[in-house]
């Protein structure tokens, strides 16, 4: 017995030492498992009952942490959970178990990974902590607890197959990591610095620092074919493992591909998106790849095909150069089929084919948008659509003109001031560089002894001027504040917004320093005003709580800088400043600054009341009986399952979109950058890149992330679709070439799903982008249409921060975050209604005890069908709105904080006062009856029944009007 005893002890030595490695299949099984089990289970075959059953296995994991998580096993057949589960070894290569009773023979499934679910927004579940400690009686019944390889009274039992719960989280193959023993044994035999796996794009490269198990089964690539149609643009990778040491500067060099006949692709044809490519702007650039040892590099590499490409077979050669490491050449055949793919394969997601949009330069042009006008040029003066400006010598404004009204009280100015005074400069030397019907280029240089200033500015054909001004010293000077000033006329001066105060009525005097990162002010009236946005940082997209980028160095001046206002009987001066610095001789800063002339476009108030948005794809009966039109399609819904990734569910898009153009509607679709989903196709593309497009960070965050992402990202946003379905966002960086992806994302939409435009939540691009995103949506439909959302508690202040996308925009829907009750109506017409801006906006009462008051601004609530009635009723779109905010009202009241807004049409008026007031109050109204063109002895004077609005009452010319706290009152004035 002692010999025998010695040979079962030496057995389970051998099993606790030597993991099952081989007939382990990695499959996804015909119906998914409930998710609270987790992503992924390895299935065991037992032969017959046992007490205790062992397995010793390679689960080749590359997710973080195994140890520290629950594990499950549980009966395929009844469901029944095995009770002891007695952990021998476990990490990331290995898992070695003991556990029982098992009472019947069959399979089972060990469940590693489960989780909490959650079925709402915002936040994942969480992992399960480890299971209890097994019995003590059955720990020491198979000695378990005494020496981890002589267990008494144990099944050997075996895992069949590795399953994930649906294909999207399978690990295999290219997540299957190899182990430590495995590749010191496949290094070993390749002995080269770094090591080259050549994949199709149906295999991307996923793990950075670890190498799957796919590699190590075969030799590094000396070859690679690939299988393609005419007119697809190929995709494939190059993945490059720093065997030795660091790789500096790797890169692959082609050469032409070409076949047996002689036809040529040429080399200018392919592409490596790692190592080139060409930013927002339209510029190319190279980057510099480093390798650091031990980690994977993929190279994604394009292949332009033509659409006239002769079939045939065509080879050539990569060679990949290093500058710190022996060349090595990879053949690269391309079988080209006699076939071609109209689209380039960009309906195939698969193919990966759009990471040519990357590099796209669709919308970068020199001409205006539809609504605008070519500049026009004569002398120093340039003419706008509704705007002109005259520069000086010093190429800023003398005079801006909005409508024919001249805003300025004097010419802008670009101060230095040294010994207490303002640096008076001779005259400087002035030209045009530049003319193009969409932008008008100009420098100027200024100069006395002390300083030199050089001036580049341009104008574009939305009114939007952009400066950048060189300030360079001759010799070694003190200066007290550079600063640019806007004088004012008093009567254009009424509002600001920005300065670190919310927007309303501009104050006599005001001082602000950068208590927050606030760059930009706008300071006017509703018929003129301008914003100037402070520049020089490399974000200059609105400021985000996800973006929260350090101001223009030139400008802050190490806290120095700040904003002012500064008034007289006659003139308000708002200005920027950035306080005191010395300068040695031949030392130069620069301030760049940007203008943009409001209101960038003519209000439309038809459009205002005809254009009824209804934000979800179901509209009720009641909505699409009373006009509504515009639907919006938000993400997490079957036609537009995944954030910011519109592309996955076409058939559901296009099949919805046709649905609603028949019925006369325009469908627009929630997509954006700022975060994308974890559904994502190129997702291992984009990482491949770095950080360029994806932000790094600490992880975290759902399951799936933490799974297969592993490391190095930012979670976001979170949804559960329902059937275990997650979609789970990582933050985006900010400018990079996503957004060219996205502007081609764009166009496609427009193309091939037939949208209408666009519902935008709070980007975090620049106004060049959504510049190219109006030009790109106007090749193929001139009408599209553009909505903005904005947070102000997400968004440093909505209104501002957003001003530079208005003239590429159509509507807001701002609101969520405003404290309505608190806020009076100086704030809710500057930061709220968009009128002084020149775009309507849809109110969204976020906080507030009503949701009244609204139509004092021309606004209401989307989808409030009881108001888009009486619009109809009353015939609102033909009518002309004037605002209690006007210097001569048609209508007024006794009352400060009571006003008044008319909708004047021949032979009736409508009449909408609101209400400031914190308790109910009387108000009598005061009419201009000869401008409404009616005979007070010859009205009525109604409040319409509005449903859970108000109800109907009459009264007469004169009577006071009773209006709760924060509430209103529509009255209708008509001839008997």
């Amino acid at each position: 017995m002692k010999k025998i005893t010695c040979f079962v002890c030496a057995l389970f030595v051998m099993w606790s030492t030597q993991a099952q490695n081989k007939d382990i299949t990695y499959t996804v099984p015909a119906a998914s498992w409930p998710e609270q089990f987790g992503n992924h289970r390895a299935v065991i075959n037992i032969k017959e009952p046992a007490d205790a059953v062992h397995i010793n296995f390679l689960w080749r994991r590359h997710d973080k942490d195994p140890e520290t998580r629950k594990m499950q096993i549980v009966s395929a057949a009844t469901g029944t959970e095995v009770p002891n589960i007695h952990r021998v070894y476990i990490d990331k290569e290995r898992c070695e178990l003991v556990f029982g009773p098992v009472k019947e023979a069959g399979e089972y499934y060990f469940y590693y990974l489960p989780y909490t679910p959650e079925l709402k927004q915002y936040s994942p579940g969480y992992y399960l902590d480890p299971e209890k400690k097994p019995a003590a009686s059955w720990t020491q019944q198979h000695a378990l607890a005494d020496n981890p390889s002589a267990f008494h009274n144990v099944q050997e039992a075996t895992v069949k197959q590795i399953q994930a719960r649906s294909s999207f989280d399978s690990f295999y193959p290219m997540e299957v990591t190899a182990t430590a023993k495995e590749v010191d044994s496949f290094l070993h035999r390749n002995t080269a610095d770094f090591l080259v796996f050549a994949e199709d794009r149906t295999y991307p490269i996923r793990m950075p620092d670890a190498l799957p198990l796919r590699w190590i089964e075969k030799q590094p690539s000396l070859a690679f074919t690939g299988h393609a149609l005419k007119n697809e643009y190929y995709a494939f990778q190059l993945g490059v493992i720093a065997a030795r040491k660091n790789i500096e500067n790797i890169k692959p060099v082609f050469s032409d591909l070409k076949d047996a006949k002689g036809n040529t692709i040429p080399l200018s044809a392919i592409t490596c998106f790692n190592t080139t490519g060409v930013d927002t702007k339209g510029k190319p650039f190279t980057k510099k790849v480093h390798i650091i040892q031990g980690k994977v590099q993929p190279l994604w590499i394009g292949i332009d095909i033509p659409a006239g490409a002769a079939p045939g077979n065509y080879q050539g050669m990569i060679t990949l150069a290093a500058d710190n490491a022996k060349e090595q050449t990879i053949k690269l055949q391309l079988s080209i089929a006699d076939s071609t793919l109209p689209d380039r394969g960009d309906g195939e997601t698969w193919r990966h084919s759009r990471l040519r949009w990357l590099n796209s330069t669709l919308g970068i042009n020199d001409n205006p948008t539809l609504r605008y006008k070519a500049l026009q040029a004569t002398g120093n003066r340039i003419e706008a659509t509704g705007k002109s400006v005259l520069l000086d010598s010093y190429g800023l404004p003398a005079q801006i003109n909005i409508t024919d009204k001249s805003i300025l009280a004097a010419p802008v100015q670009f101060a230095v001031e040294i010994n207490n005074r303002v640096v008076v400069f001779p005259a400087g030397k002035f030209s045009i560089t530049e003319k193009k019907p969409g932008i008008i280029k100009w420098k100027s240089r200024i100069e006395n002894d002390s300083l030199l200033l050089e001036c580049n500015g341009e104008m574009e054909f939305d009114g939007r001027l952009s400066y950048k001004y060189r300030v360079q010293a001759k010799i070694p000077v003190h200066i007290q504040d550079i600063r640019i000033a806007f004088p004012m006329k008093k009567k254009f001066a009424t509002y600001l917004v920005g300065m670190g105060r919310m927007g309303g009525f501009t104050p006599k005097n005001h001082i602000s320093r950068w208590l927050k990162t606030e760059d930009s002010f706008w300071i006017g009236e509703t018929s003129g005003g301008l914003q100037c946005e402070l520049r020089g940082g490399r974000y200059h997209g609105p400021l985000l709580n996800l973006y929260q980028p350090n101001p223009p160095a030139s400008w802050f001046n190490g806290v120095n800088g700040g904003f002012r206002i500064d008034s007289d009987e006659q003139t308000v001066t708002a200005s920027a400043y950035s306080g005191a610095r010395k300068m040695n001789a031949g030392q130069s800063v620069d301030y760049e600054f940007a203008v943009l002339l409001t209101p960038v476009k003519a209000m439309d108030m038809k459009k205002q009341f005809t254009e009824r948005y209804f934000h979800s794809p179901y509209p009720t009966p009641e909505v699409i009986a009373n006009g509504g039109n515009v639907m919006n399609i938000h993400h997490a819904n079957p036609y537009n399952p995944f954030i910011n990734y519109p592309f996955i569910a076409q058939k559901e898009m296009k099949g919805i979109t046709e649905q609603w153009h028949a019925k006369g509607w325009k469908v627009k679709i929630y997509y954006t950058v700022r975060e994308l989903s974890n559904h994502l196709t190129e997702i291992w593309a984009l990482r491949s890149l770095g950080n360029e497009v994806l932000s790094g960070g600490d992880g975290g965050g759902y399951q799936w992330l933490q799974e297969h992402l592993v490391t190095d990202y930012s979670p976001q946003w979170y949804t559960h679709l329902g059937n275990g379905v997650v979609d789970a966002a990582i933050l985006n960086g900010s400018e990079s070439r996503w957004y060219n992806y996205y502007i081609e994302g764009l166009n496609w939409l427009v193309k091939n799903m037939d949208i209408d435009g666009l519902y935008l939540d709070d980007v975090s691009f620049d106004r060049n982008i959504i510049k190219r995103m109006r030009k790109v949506m106007e090749l193929t439909k001139p009408d599209c249409m553009i909505d903005l959302h904005s947070n102000t508690a997400f968004s440093l202040g909505s209104m501002n921060q957003n001003l530079e996308m208005f003239p590429f925009i159509d509507k807001t829907w701002f609101g969520e975050g405003f404290n309505f009750d608190l806020m009076p109506a100086d704030f809710w017409l500057t930061e709220v209604s968009g009128i002084p801006f020149g775009i309507g906006n849809d109110v969204l009462m976020h906080m507030s005890v009503n949701n009244r008051r609204g139509m004092s601004f021309g606004m209401t609530h989307r989808g409030f069908v009881p108001m888009w009635k009486l619009w109809d009723e009353f015939g609102i779109a033909e009518a002309q709105m004037r605002g209690y905010w006007e210097k001569t009202p048609v209508v007024t009241t006794d009352h400060k904080n009571i006003v008044a807004t008319a909708y004047v049409k021949k032979g009736k008026t409508l009449i909408a006062v609101g209400s400031w007031e914190n308790k109910p109050a009387t108000v009598h109204l005061k009419l201009n009856w000869k401008v409404l063109g009616l005979d007070p002895a010859k009205v009525n004077i109604t409040a319409p029944a509005i449903d859970d609005y108000q109800v109907k009452r009459t009264y007469k010319p004169g009577e006071p009007i009773l209006i709760d706290a924060k509430g209103d009152c529509l009255l209708i004035v008509s001839e008997r």
